[in-house]
């Protein structure tokens, strides 16, 4: 067996794959030790080619999995995850890459803790740095984020919301290693056919984890690309609800899984913070705004999945709060968008980085 399966999907990432690939060739634990699944989501450049290369080069640790069409992230992941049988399980996006030492750090953390999940730190690396350093860059190997390091054992309610609003996870699947076993055994997916597919995997198994590890160390390095899939997309208005349609799914998952009556007011919190209040701000930052009837109907489902929200601990002790009210209870007509982004814009220098 292998020690880890890393799943990437890859879409028109010709220009980037490679350094992707050999940061992973060079990792410390040795690549025979990795499975790592590639899959082309129906690129049209020639990235296809570099997997191949990849491929026959490493066979025994490298499978290409190419789509005839385009399926987005979401649908690519659920089903790379189906060929693979490492013992650990580890996502990366094609144009990011992973410090010489990284997977060895954290395969020896989860192994020497049990945790079920290890997350760990990224770092924004820009485009003119890539440019400078060019390929020597995945040899940096600074680390260090002057923090310790945090084991996290869950046990009650109050160790869950720490772990949500504690600043000790983010909703990100590519800054974790997940045992194999627990992500089977929750059967845990991602929405499909969306941009904003990820919280639907990551949600759940934060809400299922019982033993978590945050390594306060630099391990990855994130491609600060404005030409990325993230920020083409985040500028198409066809995706402006995608945020909303993974959260329903949630929603919908913390209604079979039981969440809503174990844990109410962590529910609660949890939706109208990532419905609502993300679904505006994301999109606002992307340069997107809703018209009249799509902020009414952030309001009206919030309200109806959730009407006591006003009176939720969680939410009253976040800085957004005293938005929180005021935006879900504006009348707002075609007249009253610009009141309404008015007032957002307000709430956005009050919150800061906490969407």
């Amino acid at each position: 067996m292998k020690k880890i399966s890393l799943l990437i999907p890859v879409y028109n990432t010709a220009d980037h794959i490679d350094r992707c690939m050999l940061s992973l060739a060079r990792q410390t634990i040795g690549i025979q030790e990795l499975e790592i699944v590639l899959i082309n989501d129906a690129s049209t450049d020639n990235s296809l080619d570099h997997l191949y290369a990849w491929e026959k080069e490493f066979p025994e640790s490298i499978i290409v999995i190419n789509l005839d069409e385009n399926v987005k992230q979401g649908a690519a992941r659920n089903l790379a995850l189906s060929y693979v049988t490492g013992e650990y399980v580890a996502y990366l996006d094609s144009d990011d890459w992973l410090v010489p030492d990284a997977l060895e750090r954290l395969y020896l953390k989860a192994k020497e803790t049990g945790a079920e999940i290890v997350a760990y730190l990224s770092k924004d690396v820009s485009v003119e740095e890539q440019r400078l350093k060019g390929d020597a860059i995945i040899l940096e190997d600074d680390t260090d984020s002057g923090m310790d390091d945090e084991y996290l054992r869950i046990r009650n309610t109050g160790d869950r919301i720490l772990l949500f609003f504690g600043g000790r996870s983010q909703r990100g699947c590519w800054d974790k290693l997940y045992k194999r076993d627990f992500v089977t055994k929750h059967r845990l997916k991602y929405a499909e056919g969306v941009f904003d597919e990820e919280s639907l995997f990551t949600i759940p198994a934060l809400m299922h984890v019982k033993d978590y590890y945050l390594m306060n160390s630099y391990l990855h390095r994130y491609s600060d690309n404005p030409l990325g899939t993230v920020s083409n997309l985040s500028q198409k208005m066809e995706h402006i609800h995608d945020n909303e349609i993974t959260w329903m799914q949630v929603y919908d998952l913390f209604k079979k899984e039981n969440f809503l009556k174990k844990e109410p007011e962590l529910c609660e919190a949890l939706f109208v913070h990532n419905y609502f209040n993300r679904s505006l701000i994301k999109n606002h930052v992307a340069g997107l705004k809703y018209d009249a009837d799509g902020i009414r109907h952030l309001q009206k489902t919030t309200k109806r999945l959730f009407p006591g929200y006003m009176d939720n601990p969680i939410l009253r002790s976040m800085r957004s709060f005293p938005y929180i009210g005021k935006l879900l209870n504006m009348k707002t007509d075609e007249s009253g968008v610009e009141s309404f982004y008015a007032t957002l814009s307000e709430w956005e220098k009050v919150v800061g980085n906490e969407v």
